[in-house]
């Protein structure tokens, strides 16, 4: 099935590469089973890995943005509800 490298930067494990036994849906996530000769068999999400899809943005953009157009929106309407609050208060 291939190699997979941890690419998740707080996992103990980033940097290693591990051979990927198997790949699984857990919660609706993918899952990788990969195997390390002094752990056993290790489960990552896939998208901790290296064999992620990249994300929409990073080949569009130089830089990620911090948030998508969709935060972006909600983001806007939650402030427009505080906003009406504290004018309702006046």
């Amino acid at each position: 099935m291939g190699w997979a490298t941890v690419t998740h930067p707080f996992h103990p494990l980033f940097g290693k590469r591990f051979r990927i036994l198997k790949t699984r849906r857990v919660g609706g996530r993918e899952v990788l089973s990969l195997f390390d000769e002094g752990h056993g068999t290790i489960a990552l999400p896939r998208e901790w890995t290296d064999d992620a899809p990249p994300a929409p943005y990073v080949t569009a953009l130089p830089t990620p943005p911090i948030l998508d157009a969709l935060c972006l929106v909600k983001l806007r309407a939650l402030a427009d509800l505080i906003r009406k609050g504290v004018d309702d208060v006046k």
